[in-house]
């Protein structure tokens, strides 16, 4: 279980000169493979139900304060409806820059979406782009397509009270992976917390989001310990 595995299990990265629909492809088998161990590693640190499962129940539908939404990792229960999700974005073709803002409006819409039905539910954001990214400085452009991507979304990270802007993500980390391709380096990946723009490892990022959950929701504390102990999927 990694985040490693699901950059392998989606394959090889297409071409810069292959179709658009390879390439929606491509990102579409990404982002369900991330959301797969994503939830796993949620799961391993005492979320028991969380969705997607593997071969199972995939993203789940919410009402939010703006209209219906579909999560790609959740946690909820009937009495309290959302408490725990992640929302993952990803570009993975150049130009990199080209989408950046179109994804950063979504990411603002979903957080306040969700926020405004869901006040106290604790959203992460989880954004991947490719090695390619970090190694498109110019002369005139001296910062990397990842390096503002980390700075940008980091406007939007780290919302402490139920009472802060609702555009805000509880949590933000970018990852930067090398995909699997017939050249060059082997897979690999980074992860980043957009705030502090330092490197995090895959335990920490889930143990993050449990302190965070915690310190939101005290009174639920016991109740994750007793579904963690008694098991089972919602």
């Amino acid at each position: 279980m990694s985040l490693l595995d699901a950059v392998m299990a989606t394959g090889l990265i297409p071409l810069d000169s292959e179709p658009q629909a390879i390439k929606k492809r491509y990102s579409e088998r990404l982002s369900a493979n991330l959301a797969q161990e994503v939830a796993e590693g949620f799961r391993s640190v005492g979320f028991p139900g969380v969705r997607p499962y593997r071969g199972g129940p995939g993203e789940k539908a919410f009402q939010g304060g703006l209209g219906p939404k579909k999560v790609d990792v959740s946690y909820s229960d009937e009495q309290n409806g959302l408490l725990l999700a992640v929302s993952i974005k990803s570009i993975n073709f150049e130009p990199f820059g080209k989408n950046l803002m179109n994804r950063f409006a979504d990411l603002c819409t979903e957080s306040i979406n969700l926020h405004m039905r869901f006040p106290y539910s604790v959203i992460y954001g989880f954004f991947a782009l490719p090695a390619a990214a970090d190694q498109d400085r110019t002369r005139l452009r001296v910062t990397s397509s990842f390096e503002r991507t980390v700075r940008l979304l980091g406007s939007i990270s780290g919302r402490q009270e139920y009472t802060d802007p609702p555009e805000k993500f509880e949590h933000f980390v970018l990852m930067l992976f090398q995909p699997v391709s017939l050249q060059g380096p082997p897979p690999a990946i980074k992860l980043v917390d957009a705030i502090s723009k330092r490197e995090i490892n895959e335990d920490d990022y889930y143990l993050r989001g449990r302190e965070i959950y915690n310190a939101r929701n005290p009174h639920a504390t016991l109740k994750l310990e007793e579904e963690r102990e008694g098991g089972g999927q919602d």
